[in-house]
């Protein structure tokens, strides 16, 4: 896997100097980054679920082993009437985390979550370079894992 990731992450750099020359993002044919980025991460998926289970964990500062749990709070709804609920989003470990990411890609039941899957996975080999800071790297990951989650396994509500 380690040669794979690292032509993963070259390939990634190397779409951030075609799309990004310069630091600025080109005015013609920048519509074609998001399907290259979807075809690469088709290509190594077992890479791309290590890159962004890692760097999910290393946000929140987790160790490998730890759970990896998103609460998501929805408040109530007079409109509907809605109790409010919790739902919580479990990972048992960072292995557990990249085999559903694995999943999501090998598997695309979604075509947008395969887009969110590319989208963090250049942000996040990328981020020194595109300076994005580590709140909305974390925001879009805890997202993602949101995602996967609902995509892969049924919720449970609290």
């Amino acid at each position: 896997m380690s040669n794979g990731l690292i032509d993963l992450e070259d390939e990634m750099y190397r779409l951030y100097l075609a799309f990004f020359p310069k630091g600025k993002a080109v005015k013609t044919g920048f519509d074609a980054l998001p399907s290259r980025i979807v075809n690469l991460i088709s290509q190594y998926p077992e890479e791309t679920a290590h890159v962004l289970a890692s760097g999910a964990y290393r946000l929140t500062r987790r160790v490998f082993s730890q759970p990896f749990t998103v609460k998501r709070h929805q408040p109530r709804s007079l409109i509907r009437l809605r109790p409010a609920r919790t739902h919580v989003y479990t990972y048992q470990s960072q292995q557990d985390s990249a085999l559903a990411i694995r999943h999501a890609i090998d598997k695309p039941a979604d075509p947008e979550i395969l887009q969110e899957l590319a989208c963090l996975t250049f942000k996040s080999i990328n981020q020194p370079s595109l300076n994005i800071d580590v709140d909305s790297l974390r925001d879009s990951s805890e997202s993602l894992a949101v995602a996967v989650h609902k995509l892969t396994r049924a919720t449970r509500k609290c």
